[in-house]
């Protein structure tokens, strides 16, 4: 029976959640899925094309759950956290869509195009719209290594209480905040972006 990219991508998935990216190659998928390396080799050229096949799958129910248009602002939110929430479901998988090829990962350039709709119809310019788009898009890809990366409270809060930790304003200010989620602390930080862009917009005088 031919081997079918999307039997192979589910199995991917399933062995990224269980082993991580670092042990995720090719000729573990080959291993898993009792096939001979070469056979995915040919639909699989290199480690980062099965990760861009890996990132489509992330990012496809995100595009599938977005409204064609809408008030740009509410737009824009809406999916920096859906992606967000959506790559952080998976073990590393933010990870995995860094750097990803948009031709293959069709879902997360299917993302940025719908971003840079929305924008260009509330009066960007199609060049500033797409430097938005893209803003946004690398933005929440980067928030979301971090946070994938992010120590448990428990020892969040040991590690800024150690003597170790050489930087006191930063340790009152954790502190303070204490208790405070990833998505909340993501939420903050995606409104302090969609305000950048909010005063910068077609709309705005001055």
């Amino acid at each position: 029976m031919p081997l079918e990219v999307a039997d192979a991508v589910r199995v991917a998935l399933n062995l990224l959640e269980d082993e991580g990216l670092d042990k995720l190659t090719v000729r573990r998928l080959a291993t898993e899925l009792g096939v001979k390396a070469p056979a995915l080799y040919w639909h699989f050229q290199s480690k980062r094309a099965l990760l861009d096949h890996l990132a489509d799958a992330i990012v496809a129910p995100v595009v599938a759950g977005l409204p064609a248009s809408g008030p740009w602002l509410k737009w824009l939110e809406d999916a920096g956290f859906a992606l967000h929430t959506a790559l952080l479901a998976h073990r590393d998988g933010a990870r995995v869509a860094l750097g990803a090829d948009l031709r293959v990962a069709r879902a997360l350039g299917e993302l940025a195009e719908r971003a840079t709709g929305v924008l260009h119809d509330a009066g960007f310019s199609l060049g500033e719209a797409t430097r938005a788009a893209g803003l946004l898009v690398h933005f929440v890809l980067g928030r979301a290594v971090e946070d994938q990366t992010r120590l448990p409270p428990e020892e969040e809060a040991a590690a800024i209480a150690s003597a170790a930790f050489p930087f006191p304003l930063m340790a009152g200010g954790l502190r303070e905040r204490a208790g405070s989620t990833v998505e909340e602390d993501f939420r903050y930080a995606l409104g302090v972006l969609l305000a950048g862009l909010e005063a910068t917009s077609p709309g705005r005088g001055g």
